[in-house]
């Protein structure tokens, strides 16, 4: 057997372990679903400094896969008061409220933790499970199943370092697969 390239070796150990785990590791509680197909387009890069995006409030169109959704990010709360969250020293929970409507004409399934990014000016947070309150993880990720005309409203809970800022939340449906992405600016 002829011996492989590194690249093709490390793309291989990478392609195997997709889905193995979410976001670093947290998967309590939250549901994630890797798509393998390749993306027509590569995804939108948004610098993680400057706030990008429509403000808060407003509705966006996204393609996803098959479907078009639109999504509205509603409100931000900082800091999330009552989650139930365990937050580490140094840390503060940060709740998005989320709307989404599948304006078809396929259907929708994906979850939150793979499409929705909270970014600040030192990276992207992280989600968290929250056990109660106004932003408690469901059992059902509100971004499953999503018919042709349904709309659902989700909120998502995130952990993010006390001295940073968030800026950005970004929605890369299908896990960014789809190619497309639409953010919200929260400066």
């Amino acid at each position: 057997m002829r011996p492989r390239p590194l690249p093709v070796l490390v793309a291989a150990l990478v392609l195997s372990s997709c889905g193995s785990s979410g976001p670093s590791g947290l998967t309590a509680g939250l549901s994630t679903r890797t798509h393998l197909a390749p993306a027509a387009h590569p995804p939108a890069r948004l610098h993680p400094l400057r706030a990008q995006g429509v403000p808060v409030g407003l509705s966006q169109r996204v393609a996803a896969a098959g479907t078009t959704l639109v999504v509205t990010v509603t409100k931000v709360i900082d800091p999330l008061r009552g989650s139930g969250a365990k937050v580490p020293a140094g840390m503060r929970p940060i709740a998005v409220l989320v709307s989404v409507r599948n304006a078809g004409p396929g259907s929708y399934d994906s979850s939150f933790t793979s499409d929705f990014t909270l970014l600040f000016p030192g990276g992207h947070a992280m989600p968290v499970f929250a056990r109660a309150g106004v932003c408690m993880t469901q059992v059902q990720d509100f971004m499953n199943e999503l018919g042709a005309g349904v709309a659902r409203t989700g909120c998502i809970a995130y952990l993010v370092p006390t001295a940073e800022t968030p800026t950005t939340v970004r929605l890369a449906p299908d896990g960014g697969t789809a190619g497309h992405a639409v953010s919200w600016s929260l400066a």
